[in-house]
């Protein structure tokens, strides 16, 4: 897993893993229906159960938040990209994992670190922490989404089966042809 940390903030990271997929994660600010292709279905959100969304909460919560060589993000959550000092005196993450069309709101995973207060690391498991989907969160310092895309593996092309069967027999072929020369002298 590699941290994107720029200036002393975490924007993201790489090859999160999260029940053995791996996903690059970005922290973003915005509205819900700005950064999540509309926020009107649960196929909008990059997971759309609430499982897979604490594993996701889970998996950030183990691997990325945690105190290092290139930031404390374990113990200062202002680290974050998106994430200021509150009233709260904590940042709060959300993964949204289901819309809710009657109160035309997605229901979210939030997280949130508690180590300005000498606590733990938490992942809310409350079903009912929602966020209207219209809502410009970005005036508002403790709405902070995750956002995760596959990591793209880049395959290195191999050379085909054929070329290389016939790359073994042109060398075998050379090498008979050498052991019949050196026989004749």
């Amino acid at each position: 897993m590699q941290l994107n940390v720029v200036g002393g903030q975490l924007f993201g990271a790489r090859n999160v893993d999260v029940n053995g997929t791996f996903y690059d994660v970005e922290f973003v600010d915005g509205t819900c229906v700005a950064l999540f292709d509309g926020c009107t279905s649960a196929s909008d959100f990059d997971f759309s159960t609430r499982t897979l969304a604490v594993a996701a909460a889970t998996s950030l919560m183990n691997t990325v938040f945690l105190d290092g060589s290139l930031g404390d993000f374990d113990s200062d959550y202002t680290l974050t990209a998106g994430i200021e000092t509150n009233f709260l005196n904590r940042g709060w993450i959300n993964i949204p994992y289901e819309f809710r069309p009657g109160l035309m709101r997605a229901g979210t995973i939030a997280f949130f670190n508690y180590g300005v207060l000498g606590g733990d690391d938490a992942v809310s498991t409350n079903s009912n922490t929602s966020i209207k989907v219209a809502d410009d969160t970005s005036n508002i310092d403790y709405f902070v989404f995750a956002r995760f895309t596959p990591t793209q593996i880049t395959t290195v092309p191999l050379p085909a089966g054929g070329l290389l069967l016939l790359a073994g027999l042109a060398g075998l072929g050379l090498v008979q042809a050498r052991s019949k020369t050196d026989e004749a002298r």
